[in-house]
């Protein structure tokens, strides 16, 4: 037990000292911005989908409203991922090889390499990096030499399912995790099929508590809609096959290239891991299928993959180091190479003069000191018209509408596809009683301010005014009068704010 509290501890300070130069940032990604802004609105007691909706699986939020309760912001998740969620995910994957020289490299390995790459994707704390928690740990019960009892074969499908509560790619994790169960020996107790129910079994009992849960909140058509059918008209979105192509040379080229070791050792540890090596391998192919979902390729989609790469690179890497060969000073030198270079890269995105990430410009900063500095702050809440939630986080205000990032269904905006800014709109993304309930949320919350960004063309908001959506326009200038712009991002002051009392 004292080893493994030490290698614990040492996989703490690892995840630490490796992220330690982004984890102040204000914002690394926007939808880290999103997701406080969404725990926080839970943590006060709102319902998810009903009050305050995203598009993401509910248990995401868990990390994010820990954080939210410690005041930390977005500095203060990142931390707390470092802390545990990184750490307990390296652990798990020490644990695949029962915490022997193999599994502290295999952890090792899954902290060094998934911070040596772009902080935008992989500094942040995306739904990806939270889903590998449970996912290592199903994977570490499914290591070969275990007996696939009941017990356990249902705790690693309760796993999954927990998982892709977090996000729904986890599902693809389930045939590596069948062929355990099919392949596994366990005597008489039950028949291949069997074993088969049972993963299944346990994978549904997560999704049905889910789904009782939002039942009991009159909240299950959001539920289901948020999490699946508007993702299902986000995953089939096209793209034309040029912009496709090219995201694809500039994520997976790259990726490929800094994780080449990963992938080598991988290869060569084949005969070494048996039977293991082909459950690792499903694991990488389902991480990969989840990237290549929608033909976006963000950085964040290939997260997954850094888990099952470790574990199975693990033995040719150890055994290269103790030779000391050519091949072991590449695999030692490469990582810490790759993590030098992309965190000097990535300060210089987001501190020095080469900044292209739209987080990194100040006029969110400046907007929210513009708005803590007004008469009316704390006179209501704040409605944002645009794809910009780091303008709740940076104004402490309270989302006046459900809507966090207005997008389809509201407006045919189309994330992740650029090609779309410059065609016309696709209607059948708009659905008008989503319209209505933005209106209803705005006349019930009187939102003190409301901050239209598409004059500024934030995050490619320029070709959706206030007028595209029917009786937002006239909202406003009724009821509000415009006070001047930050970087062309107008603030409109409810009217006769300043007499009102102080907003919850």
């Amino acid at each position: 037990m004292p080893r493994r509290l030490a290698l614990f501890g040492g996989f703490v300070l690892v995840a630490l000292v490796t992220r330690a130069a982004l984890l102040g940032v204000p914002c690394l990604d926007l939808d880290e911005a999103a997701q406080l802004t969404v725990a926080r609105e839970l943590a006060r007691g709102a319902t998810l989908y009903v009050d305050v909706a995203d598009n993401r699986p509910p248990l995401l939020y868990v990390l994010y409203a820990a954080a939210s309760l410690a005041g930390g912001g977005l500095p203060g998740v990142r931390l707390l991922a470092a802390l545990v969620v990184l750490p307990l995910t390296a652990f798990a994957a020490s644990a695949f090889f029962r915490h022997d020289r193999r599994g502290a490299l295999a952890g090792l390995l899954y902290l060094v390499y998934g911070a040596a790459y772009l902080a935008h994707d992989m500094h942040s704390v995306s739904p990806e990096l939270l889903m590998l928690l449970p996912l290592s740990a199903a994977l570490a019960l499914a290591r070969e030499g275990k007996p696939a009892d009941a017990r356990r074969l249902l705790a690693q499908g309760v796993l999954v399912g927990l998982a892709a509560l977090v996000r729904q790619h986890a599902v693809l994790w389930l045939p590596a995790l069948a062929l355990v169960a099919w392949s596994a020996d366990s005597g008489r107790r039950a028949s291949r099929a069997g074993r088969l129910l049972l993963l299944g079994a346990g994978f549904l009992i997560p999704l049905a508590a889910c789904v009782l849960v939002f039942a009991r909140l009159a909240a299950l058509p959001e539920l289901v809609f948020w999490t699946w059918t508007h993702n299902l008209e986000y995953a089939r979105n096209p793209l034309p096959a040029t912009e496709a192509l090219a995201r694809a040379a500039s994520t997976l080229l790259p990726f490929t290239l800094a994780t080449a070791p990963l992938w080598w050792a991988a290869w060569r540890s084949r005969p070494r891991l048996g039977r293991s090596w082909d459950v690792l391998a499903l694991a990488a192919a389902g991480s990969l299928a989840g990237a290549v979902l929608g033909l976006r390729f963000f950085p964040h989609y290939l997260v997954p993959l850094y888990l099952p790469l470790a574990i199975a690179a693990a033995p040719a890497t150890l055994e290269a180091l103790e030779a000391r060969s050519r091949a072991g000073l590449v695999a030692a030198a490469w990582p810490l190479a790759a993590l030098a270079g992309f965190t000097a890269a990535n300060l210089a995105l987001y501190g020095g003069k080469y900044r292209v990430y739209e987080e990194t410009r100040p006029v969110f900063r400046r907007i929210g000191e513009r708005l803590r500095a007004d008469v009316c702050h704390g006179a209501g809440p704040l409605f944002v018209w645009g794809f910009a939630p780091q303008l709740y986080v940076e104004s402490g205000m309270r989302p006046a509408s459900r809507y966090v990032m207005p997008q389809a269904p509201l407006v045919a905006y189309e994330p992740g596809n650029r090609a779309s800014r410059s065609a016309p709109s696709d209607p059948k993304l708009v659905r008008p009683e989503h319209q209505q309930r933005l209106l209803a949320d705005l006349a019930r919350s009187r939102p003190a301010f409301v901050l239209d960004t598409s004059p500024s063309g934030l995050h490619g908001w320029d070709r959706h005014p206030l007028g595209e959506l029917p009786g937002l326009e006239e909202l406003v200038h009724d009821g509000y009068v415009a006070v001047g712009d930050v970087d062309q991002v107008w603030i409109w002051r409810r009217k006769g704010c300043d007499q009102t009392p102080r907003w919850p």
